[in-house]
């Protein structure tokens, strides 16, 4: 199963790459085509559209119509039949009557195990709650997949800006070297090397583009592929609201955890699961610690159909009247009412079939407990990593971001030092190589920071961001 869903992500990824390779490059970077979508609306948007999610919230109402089948067995059966039977016996009672006509107008049964009854109705209920936490955790992920790829996006066309930058900041200083090099000012090798350092950029341009194309259609795949293409609206990362949580990191990520292992939507299903098959196993027990009760009652019109009986007396105001015993040729009223107690007490021996069933379903509540030991593990080690590199990715802004300052004032000076001949070219283009990895740091530190917080928002498998930042 592990290898198929590697397959099948790295033909998604292949498709994608492909369709964006085989498009113009540099019409992705255009937006003239795309409709611009804030963060809030994208992830409305992918909710509306995403299939998965759909699925998921029919379950939840199929949960729920379970568990008013479950309170339905306390609604009484009522019903109406009509009915003939016919019969003959050569002596006895059955051969006072050849049989009869019944029209029950009303039929009423109820039977009911009480402890087959409340462990069906908890199992149901587990399962519409273990449903709805699936609502929680498909919701969670399309959130961290949509808000991951709008960023992705969003750092994509930065690097695409950067790039840019570059390339015109080298093309301007080749055509410096150039002059210089016709009044005999500098070498052929600083000739040579600027040339060859404003070609090296171009290839890092088209695969800034082609990355932003691919991220493009990524993001538009989350939201549901439809007619409208969407892309990120940029004047988000103009807000600049990287916070870094507050408080001890080491106690915030055993914060973190215990609200990881309260509310994850993967461990309460589990959870629920192993209640339910508890209750599962319940019920099959209670068909021998229990017994099932029973009420039925009818109402209707019964007509016998009589044989004569021959007393060998003669007709007379002495020969008894036997219509009491043989019934009447008319229509008559009926009604029955019966109570009854059942004790299945054969479900007491090991080869009854509700014994296997109960015997499965305590398996099924033993590997509950096991997966759900081993998912607890496995959250742990997944929001501490996610936090670290949150907390990485905001020191690396902040400190970027100053860096990216003190990289562009040298590669201002730079460039007037060349100008006036104190530097050599070398160290002009150190100086803007300089700037792009400053730069370069700064953008990719953004989409780390937001990529890692929607990212345990979904580990931790809540709404909003206030638990990760703020101290409660």
């Amino acid at each position: 199963m592990k290898k198929s869903r590697i397959g099948i992500r790295a033909a998604v990824t292949l498709a994608i790459s492909v369709l964006a390779l085989n498009a113009p490059a540099r019409a992705f970077a255009e937006d003239g085509a795309f409709r611009k979508i804030s963060v809030e609306d994208a992830v409305r948007t992918a909710l509306a559209n995403n299939r998965e999610y759909r699925i998921a919230l029919s379950r939840l109402a199929q949960a729920k119509e379970r568990v008013n089948g479950e309170w339905g067995k306390l609604f009484p059966v009522l019903e109406s039949e009509a009915s003939a039977s016919r019969q003959h016996a050569e002596s006895g009672m059955m051969s006072l009557s050849d049989g009869q006509y019944d029209i029950r107008l009303a039929q009423v049964r109820l039977g009911l195990n009480p402890g087959v009854f409340y462990n069906s109705l908890a199992a149901s209920r587990a399962a519409y709650a273990a449903a709805r936490e699936e609502v929680r955790r498909v919701k969670g992920g399309i959130e961290s997949a949509v808000i991951r790829s709008y960023f992705g996006a969003l750092v994509a066309g930065e690097m695409i800006r950067l790039r840019n930058e570059s390339l015109e900041l080298l093309k301007a200083n080749l055509r410096d070297v150039e002059n210089l090099f016709r009044t005999g000012s500098v070498p052929r090798f600083e000739l040579l090397q600027a040339q060859v350092q404003m070609k090296s950029q171009e290839p890092l341009l088209l695969e800034a583009e082609n990355n932003r194309a691919v991220m493009l259609d990524t993001f538009n795949f989350h939201l549901g592929g439809g007619a409208v293409r969407y892309a990120p609206d940029d004047s988000v990362l103009e807000i600049e609201s990287f916070r870094m949580p507050s408080g001890d990191h080491g106690a915030r990520k055993e914060v973190l955890v215990a609200a990881a292992l309260r509310n994850r939507p993967e461990i309460l299903q589990i959870e629920l699961a192993a209640k339910a098959e508890s209750h599962a196993r319940k019920a099959y027990s209670a068909l021998y610690l229990w017994p099932t009760f029973t009420v039925s009652g009818s109402y209707g019109r019964t007509m016998y159909l009589p044989n004569e009986v021959d007393l060998g007396l003669p007709p007379g105001p002495m020969t008894p009247d036997l219509s009491r015993i043989s019934g009447g040729d008319s229509w008559q009223t009926t009604w029955q009412v019966r109570a009854a107690a059942t004790y299945r007490w054969g479900a007491l021996l090991p080869a009854d079939s509700t014994r296997a069933a109960e015997r499965e379903a305590m398996e099924r509540e033993k590997e509950a407990v096991v997966r759900l030991d081993q998912l607890k593990r496995s959250i742990e080690i997944s929001v501490n990593a996610e936090y670290s590199r949150l907390v990485t990715a905001c020191l690396t802004i902040r400190s970027q971001k100053d860096n990216v300052a003190t990289a562009e004032e040298g590669l201002r000076i730079a460039r007037e030092s060349y100008r006036a001949g104190v530097i050599k070219n070398s160290e002009l283009l150190s100086a803007e190589l300089a700037r792009t990895n400053a730069r370069t740091g700064y953008i990719n530190a953004i989409n780390a920071y937001y990529g890692s917080l929607a990212e345990l928002k979904r580990e931790l498998g809540v709404e909003d961001t206030g638990i990760i930042l703020e101290d409660r």
